[in-house]
């Protein structure tokens, strides 16, 4: 599933006659912002164009049903414009208006629902590591639904969503996306494909930044025999290659940095134990003794004679 960039139609509301002032004014200032935020974004100036995604929106819900394709649009792509430029609370907010726009708009199991999840989760991939994994899955069961559990698309979707978890140190749920996609893939293609040597190799990364040597080895070499295996000579399987070589030739090194850190975790061990042995092996301190002074002695009462 590919991600692009929500683009409006404009929508120009000029009446026959000039019964409505207002809203022509409205109409025009709309159509003008929307202009300006898709030529400042068309250029990649995100910053500048953030200001006219805001406007848009604003105009639009005067002029268009909240539950609209457009406001969905407009919602959709103001942000987008926010976590452009690194605002990405903000970006997680406005989401979550998309999210419920989109719902009204094209129902809970649309591809487009899946794609504004996607999204979501990436604005959320660094505040909040619990509602991010939760629309990446929201994303992934709506593909899963549309084309089945054992198709390429969703073996697609899994990849997307590790890639970008994996980008943001969010390792262990990456793993997990990885590991549907590969099985898929190897059922679909065999070892000796691209798409299932990217994944090896992506889950050869997890392990290799986890010191996990032996895991790590095994995904990578699976990477580097089928990539060879193809012979070839595209730009971007022979990148792919090169990355997997490096890994795998790095892992010695891995396993030394490990070992050295086991051994020191040992040695540290080692010294509280023999602390605390020190300690517990000393005689307990007597309680100190407490004497009492001869004013405080009483004499036994003697007996008066009769």
């Amino acid at each position: 599933m590919k991600k692009i960039r929500i683009s409006l139609l404009l929508f120009l509301l000029i009446s026959a006659n000039t019964a409505f002032p207002q809203a022509e004014d409205i109409t025009k200032q709309f159509n003008d912002a929307y202009r300006a935020f898709q030529s400042l974004n068309q250029d990649g100036k995100p910053e500048e164009s953030l200001e006219f995604a805001k406007n848009a929106l604003d105009l639009g819900l005067s002029l268009f049903d909240e539950s609209s394709e457009t406001i969905a649009a407009l919602s959709y792509n103001y942000a987008l414009n926010l976590m452009d430029v690194g605002r990405q609370r903000e970006s997680a907010r406005e989401f979550r208006k998309t999210v419920k726009i989109y719902t009204q708009v094209f129902g809970r199991d649309s591809e487009s629902l899946a794609s504004v999840y996607f999204d979501e989760g990436r604005a959320n991939s660094r505040i909040n590591a619990r509602k991010s994994r939760r629309s990446f899955q929201r994303g992934i069961t709506i593909i899963g639904d549309i084309y089945g559990i054992f198709s390429l698309n969703f073996a697609d979707i899994n990849v997307q969503a590790g890639i970008i978890l994996s980008e943001e140190a969010n390792l262990k749920t990456a793993e997990r996306f990885f590991e549907k996609a590969l099985n898929i893939y190897q059922n679909e293609f065999g070892r000796d494909n691209v798409y299932t040597a990217l994944v090896n190799f992506h889950l050869g990364k997890y392990h290799f930044m986890n010191a996990n040597v032996s895991k790590s080895e095994n995904f990578l070499s699976e990477a580097i025999v089928g990539l060879e295996s193809l012979e070839s000579e595209g730009d971007v399987d022979q990148a792919l290659l090169t990355a997997a070589r490096d890994l795998f030739g790095r892992l010695n090194e891995v396993a030394s940095v490990r070992d050295e850190y086991l051994r020191e975790v040992a040695r540290n061990n080692d010294e509280v134990a023999r602390i605390n042995r020190a300690i517990s092996s000393q005689p307990a301190p007597s309680a100190p003794s407490q004497a009492r002074s001869s004013s405080s002695a009483q004499s036994s009462p003697q007996s008066s004679p009769q």
